[in-house]
């Protein structure tokens, strides 16, 4: 009998040995490359700190193919650390629970951070666990997790990888009610689920749904790079907010054209149109205006007294515009001749009294007007 309780306590020790060192070969794991996305602005960070709960309870000893549920683990969280943007500025931390080396206290450890995240510090520290054992203190584990993030500013990600089974203090979705009642809106919590067991996976569902604002997932999903890849963008950036485009510049206003009058001084006798010679110098001084102006155009307003019929006048007026533009091209030739019009009135703006000399004389003369642009 005594030979038998040693050969049986053997083969105890020999399998546990086995599953402690039982390393499960996935598939080639490469991953991809999100740094371009945060670098380029297409997307920004979306959480400013991480926590990964890692079971390391005795349920994670070896699924029912025994295939090691603590090495797949690992290796989830091993492609989650390598896939998390490098680029990004996060506080991290990693807490194991179950085994029976830990703290009978809350049955967990925190084996990292809170700290300034790096790949290799996490790395570390995720390798360090080879064996399962004891209990599955969840629901503890999640509670304390709320000192451990007490002094981090900013929104919170919690990752917990477990097979779902729990048997310490009840249900975890009370914890992650605590947790989110502390936090509020700055902590979701998203589960990956190790192992096919229905009951795990229910309980899995049940605490991401208890956060509000979390999703569960399963090694399957998130074994592979661009799966990998898919649940990182989501937990940790997002897009970047679009930049409105500045509207465009209203059309330029057509400038209102501005126009201003110009008395020449240039009266005329009666029912004559020839300019007389003591009106050159005021002519000159205006052609000289006129040239240092080229944004300017001019119309030349021939005017005359009240004697005599409408047609009459209108026909001596213009002939009074025309000899003033003819004496401006003639004594200015580098003025375009388009720029001077001229146009008669006859005797229909009088400026004074018909009914005396004085006042006929004033109105027997030509006007500017000038219209420009600014």
């Amino acid at each position: 009998m005594k030979r038998l309780m040693q050969f049986m306590m053997a083969i105890c020790m020999a399998a546990l040995a086995t599953a402690c060192a039982n390393k499960n070969v996935g598939a080639p794991f490469s991953p991809t490359d999100l740094n371009s996305k945060v670098t380029s602005g297409e997307y920004v960070q979306k959480v400013d700190n991480f926590i990964v709960l890692l079971d390391d309870s005795s349920s994670m000893y070896a699924d029912n193919k025994w295939q090691s549920k603590i090495e797949q683990a690992k290796l989830v969280a091993t492609n989650l650390n390598d896939t998390i943007p490098a680029s990004l500025k996060l506080q991290s931390g990693l807490r194991a629970f179950g085994p029976r080396q830990y703290s009978l206290a809350d049955g967990s450890a925190l084996q990292y951070g809170m700290t300034s995240y790096t790949q290799a510090g996490l790395g570390k520290a995720i390798k360090g666990f080879h064996c399962t054992g004891g209990l599955t203190p969840m629901s503890p584990a999640i509670d304390i997790s709320k000192a451990d993030l007490s002094k981090t500013q900013g929104d919170i990600a919690v990752i917990l990888i477990s097979d779902g089974l729990e048997n310490v203090d009840g249900p975890s979705t009370a914890a992650v009610k605590e947790l989110k009642a502390k936090y509020q809106d700055r902590v979701c919590v998203y589960p990956i689920l190790i192992g096919d067991d229905p009951e795990g996976r229910a309980n899995m569902a049940a605490i991401a749904k208890s956060s509000g604002c979390g999703f569960a997932t399963d090694e399957k999903v998130v074994g592979t790079a661009s799966g990998m890849a898919d649940f990182v963008e989501k937990v940790f950036l997002k897009k970047a907010p679009a930049v409105a485009k500045p509207a465009p510049a209203p059309a330029p206003m057509a400038a209102e054209p501005k126009c201003f009058t110009v008395d020449l001084k240039v009266e005329f006798d009666f029912d004559k149109a020839n300019i007389k010679s003591q009106y050159y110098p005021e002519l000159l001084k205006f052609g000289e205006f006129v040239r240092k102006h080229p944004h300017h155009t001019i119309n030349l307003e021939g005017h005359t007294d009240g004697i005599g019929s409408e047609k009459y006048n209108l026909k001596l007026g213009q002939r009074r515009a025309d000899a003033v533009r003819a004496f401006l091209l003639k004594h200015f030739s580098d003025i375009d001749s388009s720029r001077l019009t001229a146009i008669s009135y006859g005797k229909t703006k009088p400026v004074a009294s018909n009914k005396t000399k004085e006042g006929r004389q004033e109105n027997r003369r030509v006007f500017a007007t000038f219209t420009y642009q600014e």
